[in-house]
């Protein structure tokens, strides 16, 4: 059993084996290379995070990726994850020198456009970088092991594009400038935590993957050296409160799917229509505002539906229902008016579409008796 085992190892090993291609000092050298913040690299750093704020700002997510595949911003983190693991402290220093720097550089970028837009509502887009959650460990440490397996590759500028998208470093430090522009420390908070995590991950990644790779040491120690226990344990803390954000995130996404089931089930009929909705989980209790359109519901319908709130576990969630609204209400909002105008549209076209189908049958029909 034991000779089988190793045969199918010794088989299986290059399938499964991560090698260098290139030696030690090029791949030390390549992380070097894009680690320094200054003349070009600090510009396009600085200009890649205006991209990423105007990206945020105006939900556009081609100028939030095209800012993350330009921007340098997660080299340090790669540097300082590679070199704990070797041991080289010198080029640890150079890498925290240049973090910290890069780290100034996108607030001072973010704070400064938040401060001249106009735009000064938060986006859905900019909102999402603020709660971090376990997903988000997941995808920057995967991203990080990706990220270094791409350095160490002849040709590997493709992988790491990606990972510079997939693990998302700049925008929440674009969330964080704009906290810091409009005094929503909430914002800035959340931003920060979400960047530090990233960074966390991504280097732990990093390190733990040249360890496996077995990249030499610049100095042997019989024990872990510090800062790579301090990795693990600020690791570990930023665990905690992502995995309570993820199953927040979870929950809220529970209560929105029977939110929408029940709504589906005892609101919209065929002759009647939602014509508008919010949704506010934030509130206690959280609340749903319906704006409805068709046969008008009564006081005794209107608690009927309540009634089977709980059948759906919504027993704790307020349902505010505005019946067909009138025009004044409907010409102060126009999302209102314009989904009016599509329920409209859409019900001339199902009446038009059975006239055609009645009259394709009543010709069918008169051909039929001709025929008899």
């Amino acid at each position: 059993m034991g000779i089988k085992f190793r045969v199918l190892k010794r088989y299986f090993r290059p399938f499964w084996k991560i090698g260098k291609e290139e030696p030690e000092e090029v791949t030390r050298a390549e992380i070097l290379s894009e680690v320094s913040f200054k003349g070009a690299n600090l510009w396009l750093l600085f200009f890649t995070m205006i991209l990423a704020c105007i990206g945020l700002n105006m939900n556009s997510s081609y100028a939030i990726i095209g800012a993350m595949l330009m921007s340098p911003l997660m080299a340090p983190v790669i540097g300082m994850g590679f070199s704990i693991s070797t041991n080289n402290w010198a080029m640890f220093k150079h890498c925290s020198k240049n973090w910290v720097l890069a780290l100034i550089i996108s607030l001072i970028a973010s704070t400064l456009y938040f401060l001249a837009t106009p735009f000064s509502e938060a986006t859905d887009a900019l909102i999402s970088f603020s709660h971090p959650t376990i997903y988000d460990i997941l995808l920057a440490f995967f991203g990080g092991l990706a990220a270094f397996i791409g350095i160490t590759r002849i040709s590997g500028i493709k992988v790491i594009a990606g990972v510079a998208v997939a693990t998302a470093c700049m925008p929440p430090l674009s969330t964080a400038g704009y906290g810091l522009a409009n005094l929503h420390w909430d914002y800035f908070l959340g931003g920060a935590y979400f960047y530090f995590i990233n960074c966390i991950y991504i280097g732990l990644a990093v390190m733990l993957l040249s360890r496996y790779m077995r990249y030499k040491k610049l100095v042997t120690f019989k024990e872990k050296p510090l800062p790579a226990k301090i990795v693990y344990i600020i690791a570990f803390l930023m665990l905690v409160p992502a995995t309570y954000f993820a199953w927040q995130l979870v929950q809220e996404k529970k209560l929105t799917a029977n939110i929408n089931r029940f709504l589906d089930d005892n609101i919209t009929t065929a002759n009647r229509a939602v014509l508008k909705k919010r949704i506010n989980l934030s509130k206690s209790p959280a609340n749903i505002e319906l704006y409805v359109a068709g046969d008008i519901l009564t006081k005794q319908d209107e608690n009927a539906i309540r009634n089977k709130m709980k059948t759906y576990g919504l027993q704790n969630v307020k349902l505010i229902i505005h019946v067909t609204p009138d025009i004044d209400q409907v010409k102060a909002e126009p999302d209102l008016l314009k989904q009016l105008l599509i329920k409209q549209e859409k019900k001339i076209e199902e009446n038009d579409s059975l006239i055609n189908t009645l009259k394709l049958q009543l010709d069918s029909l008169k051909i039929l008796n001709q025929t008899l």
